[in-house]
């Protein structure tokens, strides 16, 4: 357990470093700069492993979740797209919103995902599962809302912001059900699928200058800290926390995450915490745990 609360203590800090970065540098070249680095780790934890660098491929007579068209060098790239796409618009979306907003809103990529996983895997949804997709999408436009009148709230950045979060969480959700189908099969890392993401946010970063006013050395150590804490680190505990816990353990204890940037945000950044906040940020916990809570009955069930 303490493995998976280090984990979502590194990640809650992701929204304060992105906030740091972009005083200095392009959205960008920050994601590509998280994404590379996270790419070196992930190879040279597979090469200290003794396991190689490799594409994962379908065993004889194997059969892969999802459309029977799709292979698993596809599967590669749509979580490799899903993950690029996914750290190019959170890093965009915050430079329009709150880092306690955007972490709520990108809360809900786990009933997003359940929902893709029903759709294009054909997984089981329950009425729990429903009810709690509901919850979280009842709490995400509270947070949306956050009291404004709704002339303001077409208007406010912070509604454009966390459209492009809300974007990324679906993004997310697209990278996860790639990794959720390549989990199955031998030789499956994180590798190939963040070389993609990277070759993605690099060709996006190309159109963009690396920085956009004098480079300080917070923001430098904000880059280094979310490519090396906030994803290489923050994966390789989370990876060894699964392994010890039940997924929908990993799960709740993940929905805790915006507590802890929302606590952060409001002593670092001076985010205010509103009511309209607060009560969403409920809603979104209570959905997600919900969503994860239930994913455990059909994991055990082999659905």
């Amino acid at each position: 357990m303490l493995l998976v609360f280090g984990t979502v203590w590194l990640w809650s800090l992701i929204p304060l470093a992105v906030k740091v970065a972009d005083r200095s540098f392009s959205f960008g070249f920050i994601a590509f700069a998280r994404l590379a680095m996270g790419t070196v780790v992930f190879g040279a934890l597979e090469l200290g492993a003794g396991r190689g660098i490799r594409i994962p491929r379908r065993l004889k007579g194997q059969t892969l979740r999802g459309p029977r068209w799709v292979g698993a060098r596809a599967w590669v790239v749509i979580a490799g797209v899903g993950i690029g796409c996914d750290l190019l618009l959170y890093t965009l979306g915050l430079g329009y919103t709150t880092a306690s907003a955007a972490t709520l809103i990108v809360s809900t990529d786990g009933v997003i995902l359940a929902l893709l996983g029903v759709l294009v895997l054909r997984e089981r949804m329950s009425w729990w599962k429903g009810m709690g997709a509901m919850v979280a999408l009842v709490g995400l436009v509270l947070v949306g809302w956050n009291g404004q009148d709704l002339s303001a709230l077409v208007k406010s950045e912070y509604f454009l912001g966390n459209l492009i979060v809300l974007a990324a969480g679906c993004c997310w959700a697209v990278y996860g059900l790639g990794q959720r189908v390549l989990v199955e099969m031998p030789g499956a890392s994180l590798f190939p699928i963040f070389v993609v993401g990277t070759v993605l946010a690099g060709a996006a970063a190309l159109g963009q200058p690396v920085a956009h006013g004098p480079i300080q050395w917070p923001a430098v150590v904000a880059v280094l800290y979310l490519g090396l804490g906030g994803t290489g680190l923050a994966y390789i505990l989370l990876a060894k926390g699964i392994a010890k816990l039940e997924a929908a353990t990993v799960g709740l204890i993940g929905s805790t995450l915006p507590l802890f940037t929302m606590g952060q945000a409001h002593l670092f950044l001076a985010e205010e915490i509103t009511v309209y906040l607060a009560a969403g940020a409920a809603l979104v916990m209570a959905g997600v745990a919900l969503v994860m809570r239930h994913q455990r009955v059909y994991g055990e069930s082999g659905g």
